[in-house]
């Protein structure tokens, strides 16, 4: 199935996107002006976006869980292209008055001119390209918007080689934000260092954003952050959402590292192994894939 389309798909710049994602959008963003203090996390789906979010609003809201229990994310930290509910998230943002929380799936391309202005802080969300496939291809099957993929991993895995994916292809994606790491405004949060060490991400934030976080705030936060919380938690487990399937498999699904094991091919496997050693690597990041 490595010609699959879904509905009302676009493609702009070899990159696959929503029809609920226009280029108008686009357009107003990379003119959007971004002040000093804004923040922007931007990810490649299924990378962790949404903890990564939860992580940030928290951060820069005292950790106030009761306000995040009760206020939806996407009203929090909106998701600037996206289409939701009749507005995109550029059209929220808007209304709020700043400094601005928001979020992204382009890639670095449609943000130069903020990028290159070093206002707005930038934390780039990165999983290994592994785990990141596997809940992608779980993604395609219980979302509406993408057709409910009805193929197997194996084709879903041939529609991700022909880079005909969502967002268009991992490595690309990457390679566009990764050389801004080193800024002073930019900082790198890998997933798996959430898991094994999150009040370390928690403080890493924290200290990014210039903000000073009392222990037992940290605290909390790393209770609220958990897998069970928030899988569990309406306002950040989308399940309210009527274009994703959560009977076919959850938004937030496992929230592991190394389920590409049950799933990839030795040959899948080294096919990933050789662009992460050729793309990755060279730009001096380094993941975990267990």
């Amino acid at each position: 199935m490595a010609d699959y389309r879904f509905p009302g798909e676009w493609i702009k710049d070899d990159m696959v996107l929503q029809e609920n994602i226009t280029s108008e959008i686009i357009s107003r963003l990379e003119s959007f002006d971004m002040i000093q203090g804004d923040v922007l996390v931007a990810t490649y789906p299924k990378t962790g976006t949404t903890w990564l979010q939860e992580l940030v609003w928290l951060v820069c809201n005292n950790g106030d869980t009761n306000k995040s229990r009760s206020v939806n994310l996407n009203a929090r930290i909106p998701y600037l292209e996206c289409n939701i509910g009749g507005e995109s998230g550029l059209e929220i943002l808007q209304r709020k008055s700043p400094p601005h929380l928001m979020m992204t799936h382009l890639r670095s391309d449609t943000f130069r001119t903020q990028i290159e202005a070093g206002k707005v802080n930038i934390i780039i969300g990165i999983r290994n390209p592994k785990d990141t496939l596997v809940s992608f291809y779980h993604f395609y099957r219980m979302n509406r918007n993408l057709g409910n993929f009805k193929g197997s991993w194996d084709d879903f895995f041939e529609l991700h080689k022909t880079k005909h994916i969502l967002c268009g292809d991992y490595f690309q994606w990457y390679s566009s934000w990764l050389q801004y790491k080193d800024k002073p405004n930019v900082l790198l949060v890998k997933y798996e260092d959430m898991h094994s060490r999150m009040p370390d991400i928690i403080k890493d934030v924290s200290n990014f954003l210039g903000k000073d976080l009392p222990q037992n705030i940290i605290d909390d936060i790393v209770r609220h952050l958990s897998f069970d919380n928030m899988s569990t938690n309406n306002m950040v487990n989308r399940s309210i959402m009527t274009t994703f399937d959560n009977k076919i498999s959850p938004f937030l699904r496992k929230g592991k590292i190394g389920d590409w094991n049950n799933y990839f091919s030795k040959e899948q496997s080294d096919i990933i192994d050789k662009s992460y050693k050729t793309i990755i690597e060279p730009l001096g990041v380094t993941l975990s894939f267990e």
